[in-house]
């Protein structure tokens, strides 16, 4: 498998549970690793960008697995959907809520070259909400 890393070291700051968004990215970047284990082309990007023009900062991570079944795109992030033999399909909901509740949005879209791209995208910190934070 090939990873790489495509990351902007400039970023601004978001106020975030860092815990919490570093177990959204690692549930992320766990189901691309799994999905890419029926496919011989095997690579895996992670990145991260500036959205100024909506206020927000961008974690993307994308994989050359087969995609997402067009039948289960809608149901994605609820629970109990899930394409695997043992998952429980709760991984991708809570994901969805932990973004949600930093104010933020998790969608996926099919990767223009196979498999799938999903987008972390969290509100750039205010610099009010900076000053008073801990």
């Amino acid at each position: 498998m090939r990873a790489s890393l495509e990351l902007d070291h400039a970023l601004p700051p978001v106020l975030v549970d860092h815990v919490q968004v570093q177990q959204v990215v690692l549930n992320l970047v766990r189901n691309a690793v799994e999905a890419m284990e029926q496919v011989e082309r095997r690579e895996l990007t992670v990145g991260t960008r500036a959205v100024p023009e909506q206020e927000m900062v961008e974690v993307i991570i994308a994989d050359t697995g087969p995609g997402i079944a067009p039948e289960l795109a809608d149901r994605l992030f609820q629970p109990f959907v899930t394409t695997k033999a043992t998952g429980m399909g709760l991984g991708l909901s809570i994901c969805r809520e932990i973004v949600e509740a930093h104010h933020g949005r998790l969608t996926t879209a099919p990767a223009s070259t196979g498999g799938a791209v999903f987008r972390v995208t969290l509100p750039i910190a205010s610099r009010e909400v900076e000053a008073d934070a801990p």
